[in-house]
């Protein structure tokens, strides 16, 4: 007997996919839910109306980037870091709005990707630098920062392929999706990408052989990736301005070597336990 469904039976289907969509909310930063991403779309139309390339929105933000490192080399001045500051939040929307234009004007492509990551490393590294050599003895500072600067970036892949596969898998997809690369710079991003961010796991397998427990997964889980938010950029940007704002850049280089590692190692302990409870 064949079953033809009618619009009754995939209504139900059709919500349950829409709400599925809409998961990723529950795992995004509040400052993003409530700051930069409002801001972000209320710039999309006129950025489409104007014709402007997603490219050159990452590179402004980058440029907002460069400005906030010139306001940061004066941190003794609480002017000069709230100015800093704000220019970093703008930098932020930027980064919200290349993403969205990409999508809505169909320019998404692996190199604006790759261009996005370059640029958002590449904005802690302009703001860094010139907060370094603010110092007499820059020689150990910079050592520091550089020190501080790698954990960073393993930080920042791991949460981010988090993140990813956590919303891959909310959309019912249980394997790793490929990534095109056209020239050995993409190639290489993505090979760094995949070793430390969110790689086929043990709970893809097991969710693909039982899709009923996907609502239990993503419910479960949902707390953990929204407390990996304070391993995301908006929270470094809070703690850069703050250990300025207390008189010592410093504070912050050591709170990403040892407080943000600390953090990351326990909340992937308690992720991977969540997952095999639920495996």
């Amino acid at each position: 007997m064949t079953i033809i469904a009618t619009p009754a039976a995939t209504a139900p289907r059709a919500a349950n996919t829409a709400a599925r969509a809409a998961r990723p909310a529950m795992i995004e930063d509040p400052s993003n839910l409530w700051l930069v991403h409002p801001l972000s779309e209320r710039l999309l139309a006129p950025a489409l109306r104007l014709g402007i390339h997603p490219n050159m929105v990452s590179f402004t933000g980058m440029g907002f980037g460069a400005l906030a490192g010139a306001f940061y080399a004066h941190w003794q001045q609480p002017l000069a870091v709230v100015a800093g500051f704000l220019l970093m939040v703008g930098w932020h929307v930027m980064d919200g709005l290349d993403g969205k234009l990409a999508r809505a004007s169909g320019k998404a492509s692996p190199l604006g990707r790759l261009i996005d990551g370059l640029c958002d490393y590449m904005v802690f590294f302009v703001v860094m630098l010139p907060i370094v050599f603010s110092f007499a003895d820059w020689q150990p500072v910079l050592a520091l920062a550089v020190v501080s600067g790698i954990c960073h970036a393993v930080q920042s892949a791991w949460y981010e392929g988090e993140r990813e596969a956590w919303k891959r898998r909310a959309r019912g997809v249980f394997h790793v999706e490929p990534r095109s690369a056209r020239f050995w710079g993409e190639a290489f991003y993505n090979s760094v990408e995949a070793r430390l961010g969110g790689g086929a796991k043990a709970i893809d397998a097991v969710l693909a052989a039982h899709p009923d427990r996907l609502d239990a997964y993503l419910d479960a889980t949902a707390p953990l990736l929204r407390r990996l938010s304070i391993l995301s950029a908006n929270s470094r940007t809070l703690v850069i301005a703050l250990a300025c704002l207390a008189g010592n850049p410093r504070l912050y280089w050591y709170w990403e070597i040892i407080g943000l590692s600390a953090i990351a190692i326990g909340l992937a302990l308690l992720l991977r336990r969540r997952e095999r409870t639920l495996a």
